[in-house]
């Protein structure tokens, strides 16, 4: 490989940061925000996408036409795993329709969903706006990853519930040991808490473990 630049390191170390943290690589706009981290400030996306360009020429990364559509040299392909999407689900009252066709996959780091029986659904709505797992937020348009495996759920966890056939994402909090709130959690105050009892037609589907973010 060739030798690099100062700032073509400073950008490479950017990628590989956010790889590391985040389990997928990064959009331009967030490798311009990991390189600020760093101390390189550039205002225009257009430069980094020359600095990707001379990393992809000195051998160090790969590009695909995919979003996130970088690969790290060196990166064995073992280190990721496909997760089946399902659908979407409402971040708001329970409106979409659950789906139990696959409707492709996506690749993810095995670092996040490590032996659990994981799947994705995309995010619709604002009703978690302000919610985080693992320290990433839940707005319009991300995917969530849901543990399916997990069946005991806690004060604060963040599920995926089928109610009356439609799916939703809230913050699960048991009040009496038989009723059960699903909250909002978003700066619209119009999202209101739903109340399920043992009477109602619904399931939890599993706790929500990490957020893959979508390009904006």
């Amino acid at each position: 490989m060739q030798i690099l630049t100062q700032k073509q390191k400073i950008v490479l170390q950017a990628i590989k940061t956010y790889f590391t943290e985040n389990g997928e690589m990064p959009t331009v706009r967030e490798i311009k925000a990991e390189t600020s981290k760093l101390g390189l400030h550039l205002k225009s996306l257009r430069s980094f996408f020359l600095y990707l360009n001379a990393l992809e020429a000195k051998g160090y990364i790969e590009r695909t036409s995919e979003d996130r559509g970088i690969l790290l040299k060196g990166v064995n392909a073992d280190s990721f795993i496909q997760v089946p999407v399902f659908g979407a689900s409402s971040a708001g009252a329970a409106t979409m329709f659950a789906d139990q066709y696959i409707e492709g996959y996506m690749r993810v780091s095995k670092r996040l969903v490590k032996d659990k029986n994981v799947f994705a659904v995309q995010v619709s709505g604002t009703s978690m706006n302000k919610a985080k797992v693992n320290g990433k937020t839940i707005q319009n348009g991300d995917f969530i990853l849901v543990d399916a495996e997990e069946k005991q759920y806690h004060n604060g966890d963040r599920v995926l519930v089928v109610i009356d056939g439609l799916a939703t994402v809230k913050t699960y909090r048991s009040l009496d040991g038989k009723t059960i709130a699903l909250l909002p959690e978003s700066t619209d105050k119009a999202h209101k808490p739903i109340f399920l009892t043992p009477e109602d037609n619904f399931v939890i589907n599993g706790k929500v473990i990490d957020v893959l973010k979508m390009p904006r």
